[in-house]
Parts: structure tokens; sequence; C-alpha cells
């Protein structure tokens, strides 16, 4: 047996069970990222992890950690394997040694997690029921992932427990899930010790407390809804396969007037007040003066104006030596319904190692290296500055790409932009390097906690699909079906009094306190220690 830190229970053995209820707790986390429908699994999840955990040291619980994190990315994040193939066509050994390593990575989020778990509870003297939540939705929120992930992404149908994102977002929820595991791993570890049903009363009334507004506020924003006027807003899903650089056109159509443009014109016959494309990489608007002058005709003849995103190259002069520089944007586009350029939206948040490359980007050789890794994919692809809000058909319309979905904050701060009710969020994704697997689906699930945290309609138009139309309680309004080159109309309620909400104005106000309480169970770790080794001297 170890010797454990003066006044903490002695450190246990690692045994073959304690890596299989590890290994549990990983597959229970996955299920919900593949099956939605098993929400509720997530709320329990931990708990054999939580009992491996038990009376272990820091390192013991990190090996623990890693194998939950193995288990949860290599079921739910199987997708890698195929993103790798498309991107580089790999045999199959270096395209798993490649996955391998992503996976790897990726399950330090639970690794680290569960190795300060075991140190702060051994020494910062904070109740288990406060610092598991409080930790888990910290390194959620802050651990670097190249595909972000949220806990709380795993609840995109259990409408109840999303309400209260709306005054917390996401990581409220990722904190009260951790909760629950919590509570029901103490309930079944035996009778409580002295003090703790109190707390354990407090934190179930917490549990209920969330559910409870829940439910009353996903009721109320039915109601409210049943009222509010309606928008036709058509999109089309391009069906496209991962493209690398541009290709001829369908036979039949050409750049000026693509597939998309003629489901567009249906659209536009069948009423729709607003159309979006999906993110598709080379459209060549910008590029091409005859395409940008074939969508301005077309455009302004339908009469309805078209949100789309295309690769914006633009040239400045560096003062310095009078030398020509060239930065590409990711840009999302709206013509009006005269078919003139009303604004542009850069993407700020860009996809790492595809888009920029972190770290390394100031290291010639290293830059080289991971540039010719990545081939095709990466695109040297500079930052946008400021969110953007198009007031188009009576709404405030919120413009973001792809991976921006991901980023809570960010999607308040653009939401906040508006500063004025009545916005709507339009994301437009392209997700076909990860083909026919669960990452598209996973995608738009993710983006349904957005219309929820901001209180307004979501549009997330998918190149391959599956796109949807999600109210600002949750509902899916509709679901376009996976892999279908189609156009589609929805008539979407709307209201110009409603979106934003407490979470669009304080963004960082509920993981900001979370950073503060977990900051103040280190100082007390710290102290406690420092405490301890001096009564240990004078002994």
């Amino acid at each position: 047996m170890t010797l454990a830190a003066a006044g903490s229970p002695p450190i246990a053995p690692l045994r073959t069970a304690d890596f299989i209820l590890a290994g549990v707790s990983g597959v229970l986390l996955a299920l919900p990222y593949l099956l939605p429908q098993l929400f509720l699994i997530s709320w329990i999840a931990f708990v054999p992890l939580l009992f491996a955990l038990r009376d272990k040291g820091p390192g013991q619980s990190y090996l623990l950690g890693v194998v939950t994190g193995l288990t949860t990315f290599v079921a739910a994040a199987w997708w890698i394997i195929e993103f790798i193939t498309r991107l580089k066509g790999y045999d199959l050994p270096l395209t798993l040694a490649l996955a391998v390593l992503f996976w790897v990575y990726s399950a330090q989020l639970f690794g680290l997690l569960a190795l300060a778990f075991a140190w702060l509870r051994r020494r910062s003297g904070v109740p288990d029921l406060v610092l598991f939540p409080v930790l888990l939705a910290v390194f959620f929120a802050l651990f670097p992932m190249l595909f972000h992930i949220q806990l709380g992404e795993s609840q995109s149908r259990f409408l109840v427990a999303l309400q209260a994102i709306s005054c917390t977002g996401v990581h409220g929820l990722d904190a009260v899930i951790a909760l629950s595991s919590i509570v029901v791993f103490k309930l079944l570890s035996g009778r409580p010790v002295r003090g703790e049903v109190p707390a354990l009363s407090a934190a179930v009334a917490v549990i209920a407390l969330w559910l409870g507004f829940g439910f009353f506020s996903l009721s109320d924003w039915d109601r409210q809804m049943e009222s509010w006027q309606t928008r036709n807003i058509g999109f089309v899903q391009h069906n496209t396969g991962p493209l690398l650089s541009p290709e001829p056109p369908t036979p039949g159509y050409s750049r000026g007037y693509p597939r998309a443009m003629e489901l567009t014109e249906g659209l536009a016959d069948a009423g729709a007040e607003l159309v979006l494309w999906p993110e598709t990489r080379f459209i060549q608007y910008f590029s091409k003066p005859h395409v940008r002058r074939a969508f301005e005709s077309q455009v302004a003849d339908m009469g309805v104006p078209l949100l789309f995103q295309d690769m914006e190259q633009v040239h400045d002069t560096e003062s310095k030596n009078n030398r020509d520089v060239g930065r590409e944007y990711n840009t999302a586009l709206l013509l009006n319904a005269r078919g003139e350029e009303q604004d542009r939206y850069r993407k700020i948040r860009r996809v790492a190692f595809g888009e920029y490359l972190p770290l390394v980007g100031d290291y010639p050789r290293m830059s080289a290296w991971v540039t010719g890794l990545f081939g095709g994919f990466y695109d040297n692809v500079s930052a946008g500055t400021e969110p953007k809000v198009f007031g188009v058909a009576g709404m405030s319309l919120v413009p973001l790409i792809c991976y921006e979905a991901m980023f809570p904050e960010l999607v308040a701060n653009a939401t906040a932009a508006a500063k004025r009710k009545g916005q709507v969020l339009a994301v437009l994704s392209n997700n076909a390097w990860f083909g026919a697997t669960r990452q598209p689906y996973q995608h738009l699930n993710a983006s349904v906690l957005r219309a929820v945290e901001n209180r307004a309609p979501l549009v997330h138009v998918i190149n391959n699909g599956p796109s949807g139309v999600v109210l600002p309680n949750g509902r899916f309004l509709f679901q376009a079906p996976f892999g279908e080159e189609a156009g589609y109309l929805v008539d979407m309620p709307y209201s110009p009094e409603s979106g934003g909400s407490f979470f669009t104005r304080n963004p960082y106000l509920f993981s900001g306190a979370l950073y503060v309480l977990l900051a103040g169970f280190v100082l007390s770790a710290m102290i406690r220690r420092r405490r301890s080794r001096r009564g240990v001297t004078k002994g």
C-alpha cells in the first residue's frame, strides 16, 4: 500500500477492475454522442470512474482517466479514421497510427481532470460534491481540443435539461451532469458519513431546480411561439465531396450558374424570403469577375436575398518595404434582393491545422512539415476581427461559419453585436471530410445548444447534411436527410421581439465564477499542505 498525504486515507493499488470501470465510463459517455436519444446515460456516466478513483493517488487517477478518455473518443470519434483517409489516402497502418495519436491527445482531457480531482480532494478540503462539478466544467471549457467538445452536447434531445443554459451557457449543464454522477456515486457508496446528508440533499435540490426550471421554461417557450409570425427560409444542400481544388462544374451548369443556383430559383418561386447555401470553399465569387456578375444578376432576377460562403483573397501593401501581401479569409457574403452586396462576415474562429498553425506558425521548418502532413486540407486563412449582423427580411441575421458553432462565448458575443432583438443564427458548414459518419450529426446537435443559449432560432446548413432548423427552446423544426442534394423551404417561427438571453449579455459570468472557485480550491490546497508540512516539522 502506498503512503498518502498526511491526514488522507492510504492510497490503494490499481486493480484490473479499476481499469474495467474506467472503460465502462468511457462507453457510457460515448453512447449519447452516437445515439442522442440515450441522453440520460450521461447523467450517471462518471459513476464507474468515480468508484475506480476511490482511494487512488494522482498518478493512478491520471491513468484511469486516460482509459476513460481513450474509450470515449475511440467510440464517439471513430470518424477521425474517415477524415484522415479522405485527407491523405494513407494506408491503414499509418492512418490508424495518426488516429491513435488524436485519441491519446484527446484522452488527456479526462486524464488531467482525474489527476486534478485526486490531488485536490486529498489536499483542499473541498467536498467532492462541489469539487468534481467545478473541475469538470472548467476542464471542458479550457482544454484545447482539435475538434471542440462539451459534455452538454450529448443532451441535444433532453430539452428540459437544456433550458437553463440560457443563463449559464453549456458550462452550467456540464457541471450539473457531473453533479448528478457524484450524487449517485455517493448514494451507491454506502451509508453517507455524518455531515454528508445535508450536502447530498442540497445537491439533489440543485439538480431538481435545474430540471424544474427547464420543464416550465420549455412549456413557456412553446406557448410563446404559437403566436409568432413566420419567415419562409430556404436552404440548399450541395452534397458535394471534399475538394482540395476547384473542380469542373456539373455537366449542364457553369461557374456562373451552378446547380445550387437552379435549386435556389425553385425556392424563390416557392416563396422563400431568404436562401442560404452551406460552406463549400470553391464558389469563386471573389476570384472570378464573371461569376460575381452572374450571381448578382440572377439574385436580382429572383428578388430573394442569398447568403453564401466563399474564400476571399485580399491584397495589401506592406508599408515597411512596399511589398504586396496577400491574405485569405473564409467569408460569408449576403447579396440583397436587388443582387447588391450588402455585407461580408469574415470567420473569426479558425480550425487549427486546417486554417492556421497553432504554436508552430513562426517556425518555418516545423510549419513546412505540418503543412505537408495536412496537404490540401490546410489553407493559411487570416482571422476576421469582428462579428457582423445582417439585416435581411426583417431579421437580424447572425452569420457563423462551420467550426464557430462549437464556441458558446463566440456565438453569444456575435448575437449581442446585433444590439437589438430579432436575431436568427445562420451557420454555414462543410463536413464532407468526415463522410457518412456520426460527425456531421454531432456538429448539428452541438449547434442546438447555441440556439437555446441565445434564445434565437438557428438555421444550420451543412453541405452533405443533415441540415436543420432549431427553435429557441431547442426543438428541431426540421432536419434534412444526410447525403441528399436538394433545396428545402421551412416556415420558421420568428418574432422581432425575441432573441438574446442572460447568457448572451453575460457569456463569461458563470465560467468566470468557476475559474475563481477553482483558483480558491488550489489556494486552499496549497495553504493546507504548507500547514501540514509545518506540523510534521514541529513534531
